[in-house]
């Protein structure tokens, strides 16, 4: 059996250049192709490449014209070379043709392609100093990657169409990407996405998910209560993916899942703060300084270094650099047996890991068994299910759960995906997809009853668990041994610590909801599932009363993904309860196209916080908002 699309996501695992103070990645996958030649005159050699395409465009450019054509181009030409000498010098992109009102530009990565296209954007009030509003010039910048045929004079293929396209899209000085864009970048880091939802364009048969972009702020936590439990009262680690050496020409999907070994093995560590390979290996193809990593991602430490394959042996250097001072504390280079290490048999990572914490802490880290799965290739595929589980295209989604299925089948005595495909279920139900509620709800107790028989300790499964238990059963205290299992077993298990802040909410606690939410934050600050992460912690605001920021958490998860409808229920009674009746009554508009089914009655029913004053305030909120009884 094979699964649609593995091969593509063991391409998309990307490693780091050796060095213990620039991270820096790259990847480019090409195929030649055959060209064709005119007689005297030979087409220049075609090859078949990923690549990151951005199209600009000169908003209102015939208007302009006939306003001042001169000036009109002598401010293009200006801007272009400006672009070309200073813009496209710095990223190490191409422009790839001038269209007199526009520009055609390919990168080999979306960072650097990203980082470019807020330059060009940041270059444009300088060109219209002095000009009046109706003479001023205004860019429209599409983007998308996509594997496209290039040449030394052209690129071709729908990836190329697609980007022109939503150039179209965007507004006078706006960015709007694809979905493919926006699954490369990290939020907060890379900049700021806006959902537009799907969007029809011509000539084209199926609508395509779409994204604003703006630059990168760092908004200040509107929380200003208690200091979050155990956030800074313990010291952080990061690991970063390690770098494959030697003849390695692509991205080795082993730094990841030796550096997610690592992950494992000290977040049993009570000591320490470490930081979920979701948001760590977010460093990936971007050049970057350790201390910014160390800042980016609130910790004390980081850890990365490099590997060498050798005759079915691998060879480990890896560095422990201390954030402030930029200096390596501790370094090691172990051998171990490749096949082994896969299977999680080796203890080279344990050695490591011992010698890591010697040189944090102090003292010894115990034993801890590893959850790896047998091959690379599960490996791969299990992080492309899961970033296709919190996509929510319904396409995706169903994509995520057949390649869990399929590991499943593949490897029956590993709890990770079952734990996985138990939420998935969990949050079918959740996001009103479901045609069976309750048979989702037993798939999902089923799937995480078997995970815990094979691995007891699991602390993913244990909180999957504690969710089904809160949220289709609605026994809460089950759900809060479950979740302080999880933490026993793990207490940097980031999703315990969510879940748990719900439950918190349920009871009315809403100070100490907010306290776990934001401890699960923490934990993941750059998770591509911010926007989950966000309406958890938006629901803990609502239960403490603080409806801003309820609304301020809500608000940017809903800009990271408008197909969540728990988010669009939270602010619609954030909303109400605030006395924002416009704002609730579109809230709840939005709600109804993604669960057109959904009634007063049925929120009390699904509702984990039965018999509480809550429920039904939250109730009359939504009903206020224009929800059907």
């Amino acid at each position: 059996m094979t699964v649609p699309g593995a091969s593509a996501l063991a391409g998309a695992l990307l490693v780091a250049r050796p060095s213990h103070t620039m991270w820096r990645t790259a990847t480019t996958t090409r195929r030649t192709m055959p060209s064709t030649a005119t007689p005297g005159r030979p087409w220049p050699e075609v090859q078949r490449a990923r690549r990151a395409i951005v199209v600009v465009d000169v908003a209102e450019s015939v208007r302009l014209m006939q306003l001042d054509e001169a000036g009109v181009i002598a401010r293009w030409r200006q801007l272009v070379e400006e672009i070309r000498r200073f813009e496209l010098l710095a990223q190490g992109g191409r422009l790839v043709k001038s269209l007199g009102d526009g520009l055609l530009l390919e990168f080999e990565n979306v960072p650097t392609a990203v980082q470019t296209a807020f330059g060009i954007q940041d270059r444009v009030p300088a060109i219209n100093a002095g000009i009046g509003p109706e003479r001023a010039m205004h860019l429209r910048i599409g983007m998308h990657v996509a594997d496209i045929v290039v040449d030394d004079l052209d690129i071709y293929g729908a990836g190329v169409n697609l980007a022109a396209r939503l150039a179209a899209l965007a507004r006078p000085g706006e960015i709007v990407v694809s979905a493919q864009v926006r699954d490369q970048l990290v939020p907060d880091l890379d900049g700021e996405l806006e959902d537009m939802g799907d969007c029809w364009m011509k000539h084209l048969s199926e609508p395509v998910r779409a994204f604003r972009l703006g630059p990168a702020s760092a908004p200040a936590s509107p929380w200003t209560g208690p200091p979050v439990r155990g956030a800074r009262d313990t010291v952080g680690v990061a690991v970063l993916p390690f770098e494959a050496l030697g003849d390695a020409t692509h991205a080795d999907p082993l730094g990841h899942l030796l550096a997610d070994d690592a992950i494992a093995r000290l977040s049993r560590v009570a000591q320490l703060r470490v930081i979920s390979r979701m948001s760590s290996s977010a460093f990936q193809n971007r050049q970057i300084t350790l201390s910014a990593v160390a800042q980016a991602l609130d910790v004390d430490y980081v850890v990365h270094g490099a590997f060498v394959r050798s005759g079915g042996s691998v060879r480990l250097q890896v560095h422990l650099v201390e954030a402030l001072q930029d200096s390596v504390l501790w370094s090691d280079t172990v051998r171990g047996n490749e096949t082994a290490l896969i299977h999680g048999d080796d203890p080279l990572i344990e050695r490591l890991v011992e010698g890591i914490c010697a040189a944090i802490v102090g003292h010894q880290v115990r034993r801890a068994g590893s959850s790896a799965l047998p091959t690379l290739s599960s490996y791969t595929i299990l992080l492309g299910a899961v970033s296709l589980l919190h996509s929510l295209s319904l396409r995706d989604f169903e994509r995520s759960r057949e390649m869990l299925a399929y590991l499943i089948e593949r490897h029956p005595r590993l709890a990770a995906p079952r734990a996985w495909l138990g939420l998935w279920h969990v949050m079918r139900v959740g996001q009103g997809w479901s045609a069976q509620p309750q048979v989702d709800a037993d798939v999902a107790r089923s799937f995480i009853a078997t995970a815990l028989d094979l691995e007891p300790t699991h602390s993913l499964s244990l909180a999957v668990d504690g969710l089904v238990c809160a949220y289709v059963h609605k026994d809460i205290a089950t759900a809060m041994a479950r979740y302080d299992a999880a933490l026993q077993s793990n207490p940097n298990e980031a999703l315990a610590w969510l879940y748990r802040s719900a439950c918190l909410a349920y009871r009315e606690q809403g100070e100490e909801a907010v306290s776990d939410a934001l401890r699960a934050q923490s934990l993941s600050p750059l998770d591509p599932m911010k926007y989950y992460y966000d309406n958890f912690t938006s629901t803990a605001m609502l239960a403490r009363g603080d409806l801003d920021g309820a609304v301020r958490y809500g608000t940017r998860s809903l800009r990271a993904n408008r197909m969540h409808g728990p988010t669009l229920r939270i602010l619609a009674i954030a909303h109400s309860l605030q006395g924002e009746m416009p704002a609730a009554r579109q809230a709840v508009q939005e709600m109804l196209q993604l669960e057109p089914g959904f009634s007063v009655s049925r929120f009390r029913a699904r509702y984990p916080g039965q018999g509480t004053q809550q429920v039904e305030r939250y109730a009359r909120a939504l009903a206020e908002a224009g929800l059907p009884p």
